[in-house]
């Protein structure tokens, strides 16, 4: 039985991997900082929870591993928590880990619109994490998969103007002309799962979206639209969405940031969907958001 061992598999898109991995034939080892954030897991067959932090990494729990999945990542720095340690600390840590305990297999969850000359730290952060990726585990097996942004139940983008449409009714939209290209979490896992055997997929990077575009504009809109709302939804220029995200930073609870907005303003969208190397046929948003209770 084959062993895979993941990391961020306590949040939204490892919660739904690991509920289709648990219908296979594996062992599945979930390693995080935070056992409690792991206790809707811990009844599933096949599963062991693993706690760790920065000075117990826990490495030689991995020995015995076939597969590394590597989820982790934040979309908003904290004052102890930066970009580079989320992303490329960690990710040299694993790989470090991997080739100690001679793992061949890693898949790396990484997102779309990454670059070098990005002016938004999370996507620089990100390039330079698939950079380490391709270079320290270039003699393995690695595949990375870029997402834009992934819809489902507890996902915390589409729910959120879920319910600011609810409550609202008028919405200050930043940045509205951003492009999306949203792809559902059970695809997406489906294709995480898929890539694990496939040697199609080795030493691989895939952009991943849904089957349609929006900009930022349409996508609220078919939200109201779906929910049967009549919102109304004023855009607001570069100029005003710094300044309307500048006055939200003030709150304790971080919901955009302004290097929010500079990953915004890089499309979140594919000119090759790679998905479709995986899945005939993908859920569209607006199947999602009027079956919602559904899903």
């Amino acid at each position: 039985m084959k062993v895979i061992s993941i990391f961020g598999g306590t949040g939204f898109i490892g919660t739904e991997l690991i509920n289709q991995l648990v219908k296979l034939p594996v062992k599945i080892l979930v390693f995080t900082r935070n056992k409690n954030k792991a206790n809707h897991l811990k009844s599933l067959p096949r599963v062991t929870i693993l706690e760790f932090s920065s000075q117990n990494f826990l490495s030689d729990n991995l020995k015995g591993s076939d597969i590394i999945i590597n989820l982790v990542g934040i979309l908003h720095e904290y004052k102890n928590i930066k970009f580079s340690m989320a992303h490329e600390d960690f990710a040299t840590k694993i790989i470090k880990s991997a080739l100690k305990h001679n793992i061949k297999r890693l898949i790396h969850l990484s997102a779309l619109g990454v670059s070098k000359k990005s002016s938004s730290r999370y996507l620089h952060s990100k390039y330079k994490t698939e950079v380490i990726v391709r270079n320290k585990f270039k003699k393995n097996d690695w595949t990375i998969l870029r997402p834009s942004i992934v819809f489902g139940l507890n996902d915390k983008f589409i729910n959120l103007f879920k319910r600011l449409v609810r409550f609202l009714p008028i919405i200050f939209l930043v940045s509205p002309k951003s492009e999306f290209q949203p792809i559902h979490v059970r695809d997406l896992v489906d294709i995480i799962i898929q890539s694990i055997n496939d040697k199609k997929t080795f030493k691989k990077v895939f952009n991943l979206g849904g089957p349609k575009k929006f900009t930022f504009y349409e996508l609220v809109k078919l939200i109201t639209k779906c929910d049967k709302k009549y919102n109304i939804i004023i855009g607001l220029n570069k100029t005003m969405s710094y300044f309307f995200v500048r006055l939200l930073m003030i709150s304790p609870v971080k919901i955009i940031t302004t290097d929010n907005l500079k990953s915004m303003e890089t499309s979140n969208t594919v000119k090759v969907n790679d998905a479709y190397n995986f899945k005939h046929s993908l859920t569209e948003l607006s199947t999602y958001l009027i079956n919602y209770k559904k899903y």
